[in-house]
């Protein structure tokens, strides 16, 4: 009875897991369907935009929102697909070049890794997904980064010309930063020295006008002290005639009180003498 019982169990295992997969098959599939629509619909619009002209532009704009919208068709049938099995190389490396066409490089370098990585995956799958991963690494100006995937690409395909390229490229763009980098640096210290340069004449201004200021300053109490003992050596002088007149005027009623006296004296002696 045991063993019939886990004999069941087993079997409804096995029919869930094969439905299971025959609806991740399903959903790889429609994704498979979606993106190579997508790809056939982007290269009409990159004929039309070749062909040049404002109607052939205006149509390769509209091609490439209908590109668009397979492409988000295509990743959102992938990750249903995957969403518990991961272990489709090819569906994952087509969910990458998904996201890259939506220029969402950052998503797509990171699944191009997720696949590169997997060394039980064909060679030439891992080669063309460090590639990928170069390319989207590229995209978002990190060059060194990019350079390490392209040189990782040619170890599984020394010969790939593209990649050769494109390793070349980043090489070049990678020095182009790194100068522009050195030219940012040096301005910002020309700048940074200029500034200071400016401050520290700022602050020579401002301490010469603080100088200034306060030579004036003493300069003011300066003359206000000499008017103030100016003032006060007047008022000493008009106080010192005040008090000389006085004496002088007490000297005069004295004087004036004696020469009375002596003519009182003198009056009366002539008097006694006429007698």
């Amino acid at each position: 009875m045991k063993k019939l019982l886990f004999f069941c169990i087993l079997l409804i295992g096995i029919v869930f897991l094969n439905a299971q997969t025959i609806d991740e098959f399903a959903a790889v599939r429609k994704g498979n369907n979606a993106y190579q629509q997508a790809e056939k619909v982007r290269t009409e619009a990159m004929q039309l935009i070749e062909k040049g002209g404002e109607v052939n532009t205006r149509l390769a704009n509209e091609k490439f929102k209908e590109a668009a919208k397979l492409y988000q068709e295509a990743e959102i049938s992938y990750r249903k697909g995957m969403a518990t099995t991961k272990n489709f190389p090819k569906a994952n490396y087509n969910l990458a070049n998904s996201l890259y066409r939506q220029e969402r490089y950052e998503d797509a370098g990171n699944s191009y890794k997720y696949i590169a990585e997997q060394k039980e995956n064909d060679k030439l799958l891992r080669a063309k997904a460090f590639h990928n991963y170069g390319n989207s690494l590229l995209k978002q100006e990190k060059y060194k980064e990019s350079i390490d995937a392209y040189k990782n690409a040619l170890k599984l395909q020394p010969n790939d010309r593209e990649t050769k390229y494109n390793l070349e490229y980043a090489r070049r763009m990678m020095q182009q930063q790194q100068e522009q980098q050195q030219n940012q640096d040096n301005k910002d210290d020309k700048d940074n020295q200029d500034n200071q340069d400016q401050q520290q004449q700022q602050n020579q201004d401002q301490q010469d006008q603080d100088q200034q200021q306060q030579q004036q300053k003493q300069d003011q109490q300066k003359q206000e002290q000499q008017k103030q003992e100016q003032q006060q050596q007047r008022q000493q002088q008009q106080q010192d005639k005040r008090q000389l007149d006085a004496l002088q005027q007490n000297e005069r009623q004295t004087q004036k009180k004696v020469a009375e006296e002596e003519m009182k004296k003198g009056g009366k002696s002539k008097q006694e003498k006429d007698w």
